[in-house]
């Protein structure tokens, strides 16, 4: 049974910024819903709690899900506040998502309800860029400060080891994390090459689908077509997309002459977006900084690669050489985005890059990612209902363990009674691969000893098996050339089996 199932009759609450409605939602709304719709299809209860924005209803319900609006951007947390206030023992989990600034729901929920936190990105170097003086220093103290104090102890969900390593080194979290990276929303990405009817553009073409929001850096790009322009004559960027940056850009592409080689889509529907992404050469992203790189994703699940700078996120989200480009935050865009494009020049070269992007995109599933934040859930409301302080020592380490057995179906039996939700394994035969989070090598040892085996194999499970180490490895490419198979040390997990919830104490913890 799976950790979606066990959830079952269980009444949740999501507390987001915005819902998918709202004219400025972008990736998180996505994380948001995708997640709670699964959540509900499983037959849990769901409510998300939201802000409220023109033309939209107080209340409505959609895919099983109740939708709860009350507040503007900065009201809807009072509001939030006052919901929980008043139906504080009407849930047995809150899943609080910080948009830079979090619900701080333990504070209003009693100690039996399960709150985890859900963390995209750290936005501590961003409050100067989005809220002015002294608004920028209240958000830096809530994110950090307060929130450090408020969650402790508290399980926090990170979409990428990147915000893993800012909600530690930026933040001073302490608490349990675990990586649940974006799905991606395209289903047969790997199987299909385009969206029916659709072929690659025979000039070189960059489409962009994002928020119009400073932090984006847009501009950036728009600035670069001259160059580009120069270099490639007859080149064409398409801009999807709405926020307040879209006048400011319109302006910008005027001014610098590049009006009839820049199109603004503005929002459009998910059938244009793919349109627009398997059309294009190239997307480019020039973000300050993501929490995870969706946008890179949904272009590779068409076979359309990506130009990025190597901040935070979209460092994890692409994979140099294989999937895109990762260029030093202080390069030349313009230079970058070129060397690219005449890369991709050659069609066959376009098509490998392809077959490589849709493989990677086809590691990641909505499906699995509701998976991994049930099974977190799951453990938390475990937890909070035998009022016990957890036994996992917070660490970001992950191990992987492969071994044999001589009975495999009573080691499956084992595993899915004795591992935690979080952790994952497979089988193949009679070996069995596991993932192991938050410990070392000895710790994991020591687990797997107490299970009665002797692992064959035991190392340091890399940045990629932890984003993907419970989808599996990407479809196989041919072993030849550029798509030759992986180096050594990125295995990835294959589906892994879930036993069903138990109390920490009944499972082997490493």
């Amino acid at each position: 049974m799976t950790a979606l199932n066990e959830l079952a009759r269980a009444d949740i609450l999501f507390l987001n910024w915005r819902d998918p409605s709202h004219p400025q939602a972008g990736g998180a709304e996505t994380f948001c819903w995708e997640t709670a719709r699964r959540f509900s299809e499983a037959a849990a209860h769901v409510t998300v709690f939201t802000a409220r924005h023109p033309g939209s209803a107080p209340e409505s319900v959609s895919d099983g899900i109740r939708i709860l609006r009350d507040g503007d951007t900065y009201g809807v947390y009072a509001a939030a506040a006052r919901h929980l206030l008043r139906h504080r023992h009407a849930y047995d989990a809150v899943i609080d998502c910080q948009n830079g600034i979090p619900f701080f729901s333990p504070l209003f929920t009693p100690r039996w309800t399960a709150d985890v936190c859900v963390v995209h990105h750290v936005h501590q170097s961003q409050f100067d860029m989005l809220l002015p003086r002294p608004l920028n220093i209240v958000g830096r103290l809530l994110e950090k400060q307060v929130s450090r104090r408020v969650y402790h102890g508290r399980p926090v969900v990170v979409v990428s080891p990147s915000t893993l390593e800012g909600i530690r080194r930026e933040l001073g979290f302490r608490n349990p994390a675990y990586v649940v990276p974006n799905g991606s929303s395209l289903p047969g990405a790997s199987q299909a090459p385009h969206p029916v009817g659709v072929s690659r553009s025979r000039t070189p073409t960059i489409a962009v689908v994002s928020r119009l929001v400073p932090q984006k850096r847009l501009d950036l790009l728009v600035h670069a077509m001259p160059a580009l322009m120069h270099k490639m004559p007859g080149i064409r960027l398409d801009i999807a997309g709405d926020g307040g940056e879209l006048g400011r850009l319109h302006d910008l592409a005027r001014q610098i002459g590049v009006s009839n080689a820049v199109a603004f889509h503005g929002r459009v529907s998910d059938p244009r977006k793919w349109e627009l992404l398997a059309q294009a050469w190239l997307t480019v992203v020039p973000s300050v900084a993501e929490g995870w790189g969706l946008t890179v994703i949904e272009a590779n699940a068409v076979g359309t690669p990506a130009v990025v700078f190597d901040v935070p996120g979209l460092r994890d989200a692409v994979r140099p050489g294989r999937t895109g480009w990762l260029l030093p935050p202080d390069s030349d865009l313009a230079g970058g985005i070129a060397d690219a494009l005449a890369e991709l020049t050659d069609p066959a070269a376009r098509e490998r890059v392809a077959v490589r992007c849709r493989s990677w995109a086809a590691t990641f599933s909505w499906d699995d990612t509701a998976e991994r934040l049930a099974a977190v859930v799951l453990e938390e409301m475990a937890r909070t209902r035998r009022h016990r302080r957890s036994r996992r020592r917070p660490s970001d380490l992950s191990v992987i363990g492969s071994f044999q057995v001589t009975d495999a179906n009573a080691m499956e039996q084992v595993l899915r009674n004795a591992l935690r939700l979080t952790d994952a394994w497979n089988r193949c035969g009679d070996t069995f691969r596991v993932l192991l989070h938050g410990c070392d090598e000895v710790r994991a040892a020591r687990a797997l000893r107490r299970l009665g085996v002797r692992p064959s194999e035991l190392t340091l499970a890399s940045r990629q098996d932890v984003l993907v180490g419970t989808t599996g490895t990407a479809p196989a490419e041919p072993a030849t050339g550029e798509n030759a198979p992986e180096p050594p040390g990125e295995p990835g997990l294959l589906p892994a089996g879930l036993g069903s919830p138990q109390s920490e104490s009944d499972r082997t913890t490493p």
